[in-house]
């Protein structure tokens, strides 16, 4: 595939391969721009803002509704693809592009109640003097030239989630998807551009430094929207405040899971499952440590051990697999370090499942690691399929084991007292708190992110749309 810029499909003698991380081969090729063409992205972005501006917010809001309907009528061919470039699941796959669609509906019908504004009569006030004869008016304006980065892992969702608020507001878009998995999201934009003007949004592929480089520097860019690892986004964000730059930022996580004595334990068991082993744990959300109460620990142990043995792994295309590769060799190799740092850490690995020999995959693996000991997967971000369970004595332990990491995105709390999830839910220093569920859930208009290292700001569609705006207060005397 080509990269977009204005009217052109553009190349470039140095390409990046797209490869199936299920089976290795490649599936296409995307070209590595230079900083030149970089820069002409953004200069399109600028200097196409008029015409977007030029649709009435009602027409934006209709072209959204329209790109919903162009994405379900290629649902399936978009749901293959992804299938082929991320090694997700085939029926995960098609869940991700319905709810793509779904972001822009929900963009189309939120853009008017973020752009209304509101009429303030001044003779309310006393001060400054001569207000009987001044009224005001408060309104929201795009801030010019959105730059958006995303990851691998939900490649349909995050594009929906920043070019849908951005366009809807006025804002056009320079769009770099990841170069792991670029091909869904290069697809989408060319249905975004079916309904809206050329130029509005570019998609660009190559080295994510330079282009972070190039995002940060160019006076054209107003704000910065990135989803990916901590350390990146916040080195880009310092950079980015210090240059006028607004930023949003979406981080990492090691969300805790909390089963006290008196839960549901086949419901948490299922979440469980469902919070670390979806898409082979590669969420930022998904659930990363299991922090148990010491009483039902064992019968917890054994109702997971059973509960994976269902999973089936293999090729993600077919309709009945459960089990995803991880993104890349690199990914792989990383989860092996983190496995034999917890077994020779005093880890007890308590069960794993077979996998293909071939490709990416990563046996789904399940570990006993007590609080006190330092394992690499109980404080950093571990992207993969490695669960740990960590007993503990008291509903305070479990607060502070969870609190322990440098992140702070989502938990969940397994009880059937509701007071007393509620009380361990205001101790939890995380953005999100979900009780008896996974926290593998997220609603697209409500805010999401989290504290410490997990991100900056909030994303939904509102308050996406509030963050990609500037407030302007006109005041009018007679």
């Amino acid at each position: 595939m080509q990269a977009i810029i204005g009217e052109r499909e553009v190349s470039s003698q140095k390409l990046i391969e797209v490869r199936n991380p299920a089976s290795g081969e490649v599936v296409d090729t995307v070209p590595s721009l230079d900083r030149d063409q970089v820069r002409e992205a953004i200069d399109v972005a600028y200097n196409s803002q008029e015409k977007l501006l030029a649709m009435a917010v009602a027409k934006r809001s209709k072209a959204l509704l329209q790109i919903a309907s162009l994405i379900r009528e290629s649902l399936n061919d978009l749901a293959v693809l992804m299938t082929r470039e991320t090694g997700r699941p085939i029926k995960s796959s098609r869940g991700e592009i319905e709810r793509t669609a779904q972001i822009f509906e929900l963009a189309a019908a939120e853009v008017r109640r973020v752009m209304e504004g509101k009429y303030v009569p001044l003779d309310a006030y006393e001060f400054p003097p001569g207000n009987e004869r001044r009224f005001a008016l408060v309104r929201r304006e795009p801030l010019g030239v959105v730059a958006a980065i995303t990851p691998f892992n939900f490649p349909a969702a995050s594009f929906a989630h920043k070019v849908a608020p951005a366009l809807a507001v006025g804002n056009t878009v320079v769009f770099k998807p990841s170069s792991l998995t670029p091909l869904t999201q290069m697809r989408l934009a060319t249905l975004v551009l079916r309904v809206f003007p050329r130029g509005v949004l570019n998609v660009i592929t190559g080295d994510s430094t330079m282009i972070g480089d190039e995002f940060v520097n160019n006076e054209k860019v107003s704000l910065i929207t990135f989803t990916g690892s901590a350390s990146v986004g916040l080195e880009l964000a310092s950079r980015a405040v210090k240059q006028g730059k607004r930023v949003i930022m979406e981080l990492g996580g090691s969300d805790a899971m909390i089963v006290l004595e008196d839960a549901d334990l086949k419901r948490a068991v299922k979440s469980a499952v469902i919070g670390r082993f979806d898409f082979a744990g590669q969420f930022c959300n998904a659930t990363k440590r299991v922090i148990v109460r010491r009483e039902v620990e064992d019968q917890f142990l054994k109702m997971l051990k059973e509960e994976l043995k269902k999973l089936k792994a293999g090729d993600p295309l077919d309709e009945s697999v459960d089990v995803a590769p991880l993104i890349s060799e690199q990914a792989r190799d990383r989860m092996r370090e983190f496995l034999e740092d917890a077994v020779k850490g005093g880890g007890e690995i308590v069960f794993q499942i077979d996998v293909p020999k071939h490709g990416n995959y990563f046996p789904p693996t399940v570990f006993k690691a007590p609080p006190k000991l330092k394992l690499r997967a109980l404080w950093e971000e571990t992207f993969g399929p490695i669960l740990p369970v960590i007993p503990v004595d008291s509903d305070d332990e479990a607060i502070k084991v969870a609190n322990s990491t440098e992140y702070g995105l989502d938990a969940s709390v397994f009880t059937s007292n509701f007071s007393r999830a509620y009380e361990i839910a205001t101790k939890l220093k995380v953005g999100t708190v979900v009780i008896n569920d996974t926290t593998r859930l997220r609603w697209d208009n409500l805010p999401f992110g989290g504290v410490k290292k997990s991100g900056i700001g909030r994303e939904s569609i509102v308050d996406t749309m509030t963050e990609m705006t500037e407030t302007k207060l006109l005041v009018y005397s007679i």
